[in-house]
């Protein structure tokens, strides 16, 4: 059993908490947090150690007895988080991005790998189980070659107030780092094909980038973070020369009916994708394998993200080059 660290106890903590408790491969020993009103909440629940401090204190605390390290902190902390757990030799899951640069997280990638422990980037699109269906589909042959990839992301307005993290591209990264690399990277997986052709376009809550590929396929998506309520949608397309498929979180009513009165059940499928990205990097660390989603995963991630950032600030396409992207 793989015993965990979590390491921020903010938004994605209690879906982070309930995988773990699901799991049969790892468990949560430790929060911490610099907060004692999460970390404090975030411990009872989980039945775990609470450390009131950051990684540094926890490891110089003499309490880290952990295997592996959840970073589920402010974007801009991600890479030297990682680092720290990863020159103690603890294996690390990042919450996206890994960094906030593809130079960044390119550096992360190689402590890891001189280090010899595992590291996993949380690109959680890939874990969606009819994400997961589609994947198979293309693996297997029957939808032919992908054609066209559509994909939309509908999500609430940033929480906390206008000063805080999210709100400040320095920290985030921006709209294309902090969520662009979600489908960016669930683009790279699915066409598997470097695009060779970057072009975004943004206004206020949204985001839209173009992908296009030396095959001839081409990916679109879209995001907004402008729904006042609720917690959104997820939804995507793929076509491909033999076939067709469609996926969404499934994050809706669904009308279920078994003989007598029809019933509304509320699903949420993205409490099996968490579950099912924790048990495999649980199971990496085990088997001593690489994780399925790597570092050079989110590295190639992130040079697209930095391409569709620049393409947004100069209204330029961003063509792939023997040096990376260049706006032309």
């Amino acid at each position: 059993m793989i015993r965990l660290a979590l390491v921020g106890c903010g938004r994605n903590a209690p879906a982070l908490v309930a995988a773990a408790a699901a799991s049969d491969h790892c468990e949560l020993s430790v929060v911490a947090d610099i907060d004692p009103q999460p970390a404090g909440s975030v411990a009872r629940t989980a039945n775990a150690f609470r450390h009131l401090g950051d990684l540094e204190s926890l490891l110089a605390s003499g309490n880290a007895d952990f295997d592996a390290v959840i970073v589920n902190t402010p974007n801009d902390s991600h890479a030297h988080i990682a680092l720290t757990a990863i020159r103690a030799g603890r294996h690390v899951l990042v919450e996206k991005p890994l960094a906030l640069s593809a130079d960044e997280a390119g550096e992360v990638t190689q402590a890891a790998e001189r280090a010899d422990v595992r590291l996993m980037p949380a690109h959680t699109l890939r874990f969606m189980p009819a994400n997961v269906q589609v994947h198979r589909a293309l693996a297997a042959g029957e939808l032919g070659k992908p054609g066209m990839l559509r994909s939309h992301r509908w999500l609430r307005r940033f929480p906390g107030p206008p000063g805080g993290w999210k709100h400040d591209p320095a920290r985030s990264g921006g709209l294309c780092l902090h969520e662009g690399v979600h489908e960016i990277d669930q683009a790279l997986w699915l066409i598997d094909e470097r695009p060779t052709h970057v072009h975004a376009l943004a206004a206020p809550e949204l985001l839209q980038i173009h992908l296009g590929y030396a095959s001839g396929a081409m990916a679109i998506c879209g995001i907004t973070t402008g729904l006042p309520l609720g917690s959104g949608y997820y939804s995507l397309a793929l076509i491909g020369s033999l076939g067709a498929a469609y996926a969404d979180d499934h994050h809706n009513v669904h009308l279920v009916y078994r003989g007598g009165r029809p019933q509304a059940a509320l699903t949420d499928l993205r409490a099996s994708a968490v579950r099912a990205q924790l048990d495999e990097f649980a199971q990496a660390i085990t088997e001593g394998r690489d994780p399925s989603v790597s570092g050079a995963d989110a590295v190639a991630a992130l040079q697209i993200a930095e391409a569709a950032a620049a393409s947004v600030a100069s209204g330029q396409t961003a063509h792939l080059t023997e040096n990376g992207y260049v706006l032309a």
